[in-house]
C-alpha cells in the first residue's frame, strides 16, 4: 500500500513529540458517560488515549487499538502509572479482526475509516453501545481535514446505525474546546434479537 510507511512515519513522529499529552476526551463521550453500560470498551484508533483514559477511569476495562507504537507507548506508561486497566493493541485497522460480540462499549472518535463501521458493529455485545464522532463535510470549509474520505455526509452516521437504537445524535457546528468544527456525533445501541 503506498504511502503507509510515510503515513506511520508522521503519526509516530506526532505522538512522540516530548511535549505532547493526551489532551481533553471528547465532552460528548463525556456527556454520554454515565448512561454507558458497565463492561469492557473498545478504542478504536485510540492515538494516545484520551478517550480510553476517560473510560478507564470511570472503571470499564478497555481495549486502545492504534497503529501508532509511540501513541500505545505514552498510554501504557500513564495506565501502568495510574493502575487503569487499560490493554493497548498496535495494529493496522485494515486487517485487524475485531472479536466477535466481545464489548459492551466501541468508541470511535475523530477517524473515519468506513470499512471499520461494520466491524465495529459485530465487536459489540447484544446491548453494546456504539459511540461515534468525526468530521462532518461540512468541514472542508473552515479547516481541516478537507479530504471527502475523511468526512461524513450529513446523516450518514444515521444511516449507517439504522439497524442499532438511537441514544443520542447530533451535528452540526460545536466548540471542541480547541477550535470550531463541523461534526457529527452518534450514541446507538446494538439491538438484541
Amino acid at each position: 500500500m503506498s504511502g503507509v510507511p510515510d503515513k506511520r512515519k508522521h503519526w509516530e513522529n506526532r505522538y512522540a513529540a516530548p511535549d505532547r499529552s493526551p489532551g481533553k476526551p471528547s465532552e460528548f463521550l463525556q456527556a454520554l458517560l454515565p448512561d454507558l453500560p458497565p463492561g469492557a470498551a473498545i478504542d478504536i484508533a485510540s492515538g494516545d488515549g484520551r478517550h480510553s483514559l476517560l473510560l478507564a477511569r470511570a472503571g470499564h476495562p478497555v481495549t486502545a487499538v492504534d497503529f501508532a507504537h509511540s501513541a500505545l507507548t505514552r498510554l501504557q506508561s500513564i495506565a501502568r502509572q495510574d493502575r487503569l486497566p487499560i490493554s493497548p493493541v498496535q495494529a493496522d485497522l485494515t486487517s485487524f479482526p475485531l472479536p466477535c460480540e466481545h464489548f459492551t462499549i466501541a468508541i470511535k472518535m475523530f477517524y473515519l475509516q468506513r470499512e471499520l463501521f461494520e466491524p465495529l458493529k459485530q465487536t459489540l455485545a447484544p446491548g453494546g453501545v456504539a459511540v461515534l464522532e468525526t468530521f462532518l463535510i461540512d468541514q472542508k470549509t473552515i479547516g481541516h481535514p478537507r479530504n471527502p474520505a475523511f468526512l461524513l455526509e450529513r446523516g450518514e452516521l444515521l444511516a449507517t446505525f439504522s439497524d442499532f437504537e438511537v441514544l443520542e445524535h447530533e451535528e452540526g457546528l460545536f466548540d471542541t474546546g480547541r477550535e470550531m468544527a463541523y461534526l457529527s456525533r452518534l450514541a446507538a445501541r446494538k439491538v438484541t434479537h
